[in-house]
């Protein structure tokens, strides 16, 4: 008796949820590609862990297995069409192409047929002599097949062709004797034949496949390592996987709303199903739409979550976006702290000049991070310095020009322009710093990620998010100071829900925008008007570097030799 070894959930560091890791047999590797699997549970639970641990272990297994006998079919030779005399010669013999479609697919096609031509005809049967011999005439089989294959979305070869030609002649004849019945005698039951029938083993339209030619093509922003794409990816394979298959041709309607069910059952929040879950499963679905795929449609489009309302629940005071003056003037005055000396220049930039910048620009944090020397530029007209911030792999997908306040370029933030420029590098952060992550990672991002973690932790400021409050702030003021709302939009690239198309019109001046700028009230700090503090520690120098580290060798030896 074989003891075999069932895996146990294991926690993971990076993850709230426990995790399988199953290794791959031998037999399996070259199929699967890899020697073992790692795969989230979505339990957090240990008791259910184990169980979902033991079905998933199953579900693997099962799925191996059939790659491995779709693999065997597939490799097996047809037979020859007729057998060769013993005075031919096999050196010129043809080649023989080599099936591609399962003898499971083969038979799920014949009921495709089936269907397909009884449907065509079962509203009004023909007559059962003529009408139905048309039906059964030879010449017209090439033609039904080539249209079956290509609303299936299957490219066949010459050899599948000759392999479905039988079966789909049968197909033929069993939808005729369906046809007959509603005819003679108005039996329009289902045929018993369907019943066994089976369904096919590779998708029609194959859902997750959809969705990575979606990114690739479909304009979503960011692409493939988008965080849009990395946010979806997920859900549309929970979807695929909760349903069983990941064919979108046999999605309906009704698999998309018990889907939002079974997740506002399991606790995630009704936005987040409608904005996120949902949203993922119907732009995919109509962009096949889109590209005309045989058999498309879109079954997701129009699924309506409704938020939740409770008569015996007081309703929440809304939540505060933006920073409070009080807040503000908090981050602006540690701005202008002297920095630890331990800390590297980028860093020490980033928590100087990104609270100014986006406080007076209403800005994203992430499109002042990813800025260069380069783009910070003097408008020809006006001589206004601007920040160019381009489309990138935030919301923003026009180019956008926005006046820096005077009172930022007054504590000399163009000097550190050019210090930049000189260096060649971004503005807060160095390339040569970077552990090659993955594109939708980038370093500027990391940036904005550790200023936010000076603000909450260093800084104590909690409650709202530490570097989007200033863009609330920027709109609060904006509403304050009255400023024209069509420029501000410009400034920050919001466009007034009720504009018209005027503002499509006429060029976007920088003077224009800079005046609106200028709107803005200027922070008094005192600390600004203080010298600054020398550092309480001092710099390390290369000289001090070099004889720490001589040192510390010598150290070694000494420890080396008592060994």
């Amino acid at each position: 008796m074989v003891n075999i070894k069932m895996p146990t959930p294991i926690k993971r560091p990076t993850s709230e949820f426990y995790w399988i890791r199953k290794k791959v047999p031998l037999r399996y590797r070259k199929l699967v590609g890899k020697a073992e699997v790692w795969k989230s549970l979505k339990e957090k639970d240990l008791r259910d862990a184990v169980k979902e641990c033991a079905a998933e272990s199953n579900r693997l297994e099962a799925e191996w297995a059939h790659l491995a006998t779709v693999e065997a079919i597939a490799s097996l030779p047809i037979k020859p069409p007729r057998l060769q005399a013993p005075e031919e010669s096999f050196e010129a013999g043809p080649v023989v192409e080599q099936p591609r479609l399962s003898h499971q697919d083969l038979h799920a096609l014949r009921a495709a047929a089936h269907v397909r031509i009884r449907d065509c005809y079962i509203a009004n049967p023909p007559s059962a002599g003529f009408g139905t011999a048309i039906l059964l005439a030879g010449d017209v089989v090439d033609e039904g097949m080539q249209e079956l294959l290509a609303e299936e979305g299957i490219e066949a070869t010459g050899a599948d062709l000759e392999r479905f030609r039988p079966l789909y002649q049968q197909a033929r004849r069993d939808a005729v004797a369906d046809l007959k019945r509603a005819k003679l005698d108005g039996d329009f039951s289902p045929n018993p034949v369907l019943a066994k029938l089976p369904a096919r083993t590779v998708p029609k339209l194959d859902f997750i496949k959809a969705f990575e030619e979606y990114v690739e093509k479909g304009g979503l922003k960011g692409g493939k390592d988008g965080p849009t794409a990395k946010r979806w990816r997920p859900k549309i394979r929970d979807f695929c996987k909760w349903l069983g298959h990941r064919d979108l041709a046999r999605m309906t309607n009704e698999d998309g709303y018990r889907w939002a069910d079974h997740l506002v059952d399991r606790g995630y929040h009704r936005k987040s199903v409608r904005l996120v879950w949902v949203a993922s499963l119907s732009a995919t679905a109509g962009f096949t739409v889109e590209r005309r795929k045989p058999g498309a449609h879109n079954p997701f489009r129009g699924i309506v979550v409704r938020d939740a309302i409770d008569p015996n629940t007081e309703t929440k005071p809304p939540r505060r976006k933006g920073f409070t003056q009080e807040e503000a003037k908090k981050i602006l005055t540690a701005t202008v702290a002297t920095p630890s000396s331990m800390i590297s220049p980028e860093k020490r930039a980033a928590r100087r000049w990104l609270p100014w910048l986006c406080a007076y620009s209403g800005a994203r944090v992430n499109e002042i991070t990813s800025l260069f020397p380069a783009d910070i530029t003097q408008d020809e007209v006006s001589g206004v310095w601007c920040m160019v911030i381009k489309p990138s792999l935030e919301k923003t997908s026009q180019w956008r020009t926005v006046p820096i306040h005077s009172h930022v370029i007054e504590q000399g933030f163009l000097e550190y322009v050019e210090q930049r420029r000189k260096l060649g590098k971004p503005l807060f952060y160095d390339p040569a710093r970077g552990k090659g992550g993955k594109i939708a990672n980038p370093q500027y991002k990391k940036t904005a990620e550790r200023v936010a973690d000076w603000v909450r932790q260093g800084l104590g400021i909690k409650g709202v998010q530490p570097n989007h409050g200033w863009r609330h702030l920027f709109k609060s003021v904006a509403r304050h100071v009255k400023m024209d709302r069509e420029v501000e939009g410009f400034i920050i690239g919001h466009r007034p829900k009720d504009s018209n198309a005027s503002s499509d019109y006429g060029d976007r001046w920088v003077a224009t925008m800079s005046a609106e700028v200028e709107k803005y009230p200027r922070f008094e700090i005192p600390a600004l008007r203080q010298p600054s503090a020398p550092p309480k520690r001092r710099q390390r120098t290369s000289f001090d570097a070099t004889v720490a580290k001589t040192a510390n060798e010598g150290r070694k030896a000494v420890r080396a030799a008592r060994a």
